[in-house]
């Protein structure tokens, strides 16, 4: 469950919040869990600019991903492609609404 709000906060460009959200303690992740928390972590550092932090946590979980996973679960091509973003220095994706009720 938190790594869905993490990821709910860094969709809508909340990334401080999602970061801080990430350092709460949680129980062991289980192996169908594998890398989700270090791409949430890792997302919202990139969206912080953080780029060096969100390229250690991205390839964190790319390993975590191949340490439990089957090679061709979704999962693993998610955080290969967050680590592809990250180190190409691209910027984070705009939340959908980032603009929406800002008048």
């Amino acid at each position: 469950m938190r790594s869905l709000l993490v990821r709910s906060l860094n969709g809508q460009g909340r990334y401080e919040e999602a970061l801080a959200e990430s350092r709460q303690p949680t129980p062991p992740a289980s192996r169908a869990g594998s890398g989700q928390s270090a791409m949430v972590v890792a997302a919202a550092l990139h969206g912080l600019g953080r780029r060096d932090e969100a390229e250690m946590m991205a390839r964190q979980a790319v390993d975590e991903c191949k340490q439990f996973l089957h090679p061709t679960h979704p999962r693993i091509r998610e955080a290969r492609d967050l680590l592809a973003q990250i180190t190409a220095g691209d910027p984070p994706p705009e939340a959908p609404d980032a603009g929406a009720g800002s008048s």
